[in-house]
Formats: structure tokens, sequence, C-alpha cells
């Protein structure tokens, strides 16, 4: 992960660079460095976006790593079981719910 936090920091620049672009205050770029903390899921996507896919999501938090690798294993169809919860944290409906007029 430091590996994939020194490139997002390499993209913007500097760590004051990198924060500001991700909303966080200098010190918490560093501590994302060292290891100290973590990069929660919510600024790896935002970093992802702002990096224009340079630096993936899944490179920058364990959290997404994992998740994208049960998508693979799990199938390529892309489809949520009924009732469980979609990436934003909404319930996706089953596609063979039908809808009552």
């Amino acid at each position: 992960m430091a590996r994939s936090i020194s490139r997002l920091i390499q993209h913007f620049g500097t760590q004051s660079l990198t924060a500001k672009a991700l909303g966080v205050s200098q010190a918490t770029v560093s501590y994302w460095l060292s290891g100290s903390i973590k990069i929660s899921a919510e600024k790896a996507f935002l970093a992802e976006l702002a990096t224009g896919g340079a630096v993936s999501a899944a490179s920058l938090c364990p959290l997404i790593a994992q998740v994208e690798a049960r998508q693979k294993v799990g199938g390529s169809s892309g489809k949520t079981a009924a009732g469980a919860p979609g990436l934003s944290g909404s319930v996706c409906p089953s596609s063979d719910m039908r809808s009552i007029s």
C-alpha cells in the first residue's frame, strides 16, 4: 500500500497537494504513507477519480481489493443477490422481483 500512496503523492506532486485534492490534512497523507493509518474506502475511490484512474482504489485500500477479488471469483455476471448491499451500501433489488402496479 505504501507504494500506491507514493504513486498517489507523485501524481499530485506533494503531500500537501494530495491532501488538498482529497480533502484531508497533510498529516493524514503522511500517516497513510507511513502505514500508521489506512486510507478509507471513500478516500481511495475519491483518489481513483481524482487521478483519472492512474492510481486505483483497490491498490490503495485492502478492503476494496478484497471485494474486487471476491467478485472475480464469484463470477463475472456483475449481478448482486437480492437484498445484498450494493457498492454504495444500498440494497440492490433482484431482477427476479416483480414490480407491484
